[in-house]
């Protein structure tokens, strides 16, 4: 493997030129570069980038933790944030919690010790630990998804309270009365709680009262199957039901035709996140879009602000949404 040694003589510079040239630093002639780099290229010379790294105090190394890479919003997500991380020449190491919880703990750790210079995380949880971990990392951490601004975590998060009430409001506009929430696991603030939190405004505004029920399951078709199929055992009345995921809508359609009823006639049914498996189910399925791109790309220059020092005048950023009305309300 060839050295610095090596290119400084076939050059015919000195191995301080060398590193000058391959650090881009000043002090160096056009034409003495050129020749540094052509040797560098007859030589096969590979910069030792870690070295290199350490002497500048930076990696340009982002880490990004995902609880799955088959979900539709993080894959966009990623799609933005990458873009703009490219822009900046960062380079993006995923990492994949798999919906541990300790996962993510254990990541915050780990990209600390590999010396990335931020942290996206998108979070599906917000506890002591989590928050305790983040206050301890070294470089700063942006969450997506859920809230920390109260303890003071930049935050990019989508009106989940809002788009649960708006739900309600579409649900009874339709005609439903005896309406009810399928939603995930508690420990998910955003998409369960906030979302709940906003149908039960509508219901009670609308004079309905609390919703029929709130169940929980996972975020997958194979859930909203099961629960649905459950909850029209226990309340054959339901005629309305709103679903805190797209997939998890699709399974419950799935089971409203199951047992022999009409969805988006008998039993009117929204989701959340504008999937395209909801355009292509029959019926098809009424959302809310969220634009999961956007949320990619405001963390990624969040992040890049606090990496270059620059003051943050919002604790956290929230992004709107669109309804999409299709056959199922």
């Amino acid at each position: 493997m060839a050295s610095l040694h090596d290119v400084a003589k076939l050059a015919g510079v000195s191995k301080s030129t060398v590193s000058r040239v391959v650090n881009d630093e000043y002090g160096v002639k056009e034409s003495t570069k050129v020749k540094v780099r052509k040797a560098i290229e007859e030589c096969g010379y590979f910069v030792n980038q870690v070295a290199k790294d350490l002497k500048l105090q930076q990696t340009n190394l982002i880490g990004v933790i995902v609880p799955t890479v088959s979900s539709g919003a993080v894959s966009q997500g990623a799609d933005g944030l990458s873009r703009v991380f490219e822009q900046a020449g960062k380079y993006v190491l995923l990492a994949n919690s798999q919906h541990n919880n300790d996962k993510e703990v254990e990541f915050i750790r780990l990209f600390n010790q590999k010396r990335v210079e931020g942290i996206i995380l998108y979070a599906t949880h917000l506890d002591k630990a989590l928050v305790k971990v983040i206050g301890q990392s070294d470089v700063p951490v942006v969450l997506v998804g859920q809230d920390g601004s109260l303890f003071d975590i930049p935050s990019v998060i989508h009106d989940d309270s809002r788009v649960g009430f708006v739900a309600g409001q579409r649900l009874v506009e339709a005609g439903a009365k005896k309406i009810g929430f399928i939603g995930v696991n508690s420990q998910d603030i955003a998409v369960d709680s906030m979302r709940y939190q906003g149908l039960l405004q509508a219901t009670e505004f609308a004079g309905l009262g609390e919703p029929l029920f709130h169940s929980r399951g996972e975020f997958s078709i194979e859930s909203g199957f099961e629960q649905m199929t459950e909850l029209l055992n226990t309340y054959p009345d339901v005629d309305g039901v709103f679903c805190a995921t797209d997939r998890i809508a699709v399974g419950a359609i799935n089971a409203i035709k199951c047992a022999g009823k009409l969805p988006g006639k008998e039993i009117k049914i929204l989701g959340v996140g504008d999937d395209e498996l909801g355009s292509v189910c029959s019926p098809s399925l009424s959302t809310f879009h969220y634009s999961f791109d956007s949320a990619g790309e405001t963390s990624a220059q969040v992040l890049l602000d606090l990496i270059n020092g620059k003051q943050q005048h919002m604790s956290k950023m929230v992004l709107g949404f669109k309804s999409v009305a299709r056959e199922t309300c």
